[in-house]
């Protein structure tokens, strides 16, 4: 090339890696770039521009190969020009690093052992990822994956939230009813406040079922459109991927993780959505406690937070085990879908019983899996259980 901008075609390169595509001599003219390499600073802010996300940081040798699907990485050489590190592989040798070195005489991929990359480079790293907009369909799969068809069925989950809300408010009704009739019907005898109220309280009554109705109808509705829409790209995606991916990986793991996809979609637009709309109700029933008694009110609290950081302190270690329990049903309904598929070799093999003792140790792990979460959810649960029971106690 006739331009010597080592760190802007590395830059273009990374960028055409993530699917923007750059002009390198748009760069140098819009930034009005001399001879001289960009800063870092520069170099971070023209990464922005163009629909990046840049973080310097310094690694070590040993830190290149735990970086996995982070490649390719940016390298600030001592000579102040800027190379591709797209891999590296650790060996008996103490392994090799992959770069792509944009003035080099020769194009192409160099493999450079410890001594040589250290001749040349000091830990200096650009990491770079494609800033995806929270409503780009296109963006790698997370959570925020989900996003742009939760967010298509905006007008449905504004509908449900309504609906969540009244049923808050109408949640009142019951206990205001019973407080009138301990304070106005019981002391006064007053069988005409009793059918006013007893009138009212069905009114409310009949609206709490037609919110509820209304509530669990459309979110039915709307988690089927999302539903729909996800499974076709999922399986589209799943067409899209090279066949090395196919080859590598098991047809029981792929078809977990493809199972997984409407116990996430359940997550987000069911347990997590509706506990959401739930915590609204603290907006609503913590001022009238305090109304109520300053003193009791602060108690509830106490409780409540206490609950909470168990629950926090839980966390990590159910994660944990979790994963555990995803792993080995994962690997068991891999041997499960591989044995089903090669029946025939089985057979002609006559590796039956060691396929029953394969079978019985995946099996094992998973019960054992499966026992260790319930262990800690049931101890989770006995103790929040006790301090809810302990708390009408305290109050008393």
């Amino acid at each position: 090339m006739s331009y010597q901008h080592s760190a802007i075609q590395c830059l273009t390169a990374i960028a055409q890696h993530h699917g923007i595509q750059i002009n390198p001599e748009r760069l140098i003219h819009d930034n009005a770039l001399a001879d001289e390499e960009p800063s870092t600073a520069k170099l971070l802010r023209i990464a922005a521009e163009i629909g990046l996300k840049a973080k310097p940081d310094s690694l070590s040798w040993e830190a290149l190969f735990v970086q996995g699907g982070v490649f390719p990485i940016m390298a600030r050489l001592k000579n102040g020009h800027s190379a591709i590190i797209v891999g590296a592989r650790s060996d008996e040798h103490g392994g090799r690093v992959a770069i792509i070195d944009p003035l080099a005489t020769t194009a192409g991929v160099e493999l450079l052992d410890h001594a040589e990359m250290r001749a040349i480079w000091n830990g200096d790293v650009i990491f770079l990822k494609r800033h995806h907009a929270l409503t780009d369909p296109n963006q790698p799969f997370g959570l925020r994956w989900f996003v742009p068809e939760i967010l298509k069925q905006k007008t449905a989950f504004r509908d449900i939230a309504i609906a969540a809300i009244m049923l808050h408010l109408l949640a009142l009704a019951s206990p205001i009813f019973f407080q009138l009739v301990i304070d106005k019907v019981l002391v006064h005898q007053s069988s005409s406040t009793l059918w006013v109220l007893a009138v009212g309280i069905v009114i409310a009554l009949v609206f709490d079922a037609i919110f509820g109705f209304l509530r669990q109808y459309l979110a039915l509705a709307a988690t089927n459109k999302i539903d729909m829409r996800l499974t076709r790209r999922t399986f589209s995606h799943l067409l899209s991927l090279p066949i090395d991916y196919f080859e590598t990986t098991t047809a029981g793991v792929i078809v977990r993780h493809m199972q997984q996809l409407e116990r996430i979609r359940q997550f987000l637009t069911g347990r997590m959505f509706f506990t959401a709309l739930d915590a609204t109700a603290l907006l609503i029933f913590i001022p009238i406690l305090f109304s109520y008694s300053v003193k009791l009110a602060s108690l509830t609290l106490v409780f409540a937070v206490l609950i909470g950081c168990i629950v926090a302190a839980l966390v990590p270690t159910f994660q944990r085990r979790l994963n555990a329990l995803y792993s080995a049903e994962g690997k068991r309904q891999a041997m499960l879908v591989e044995t089903v598929h090669g029946m025939r070799t089985v057979k002609a093999l006559a590796i039956e019983p060691a396929q029953r003792r394969h079978w019985d140790q995946l099996s094992a792990q998973a019960i054992l899996a499966h026992f260790n979460v319930g262990q800690l959810s049931i101890g989770g649960n006995a103790i929040t259980d006790f301090l809810s029971k302990l708390l009408p106690v305290v109050i008393i």
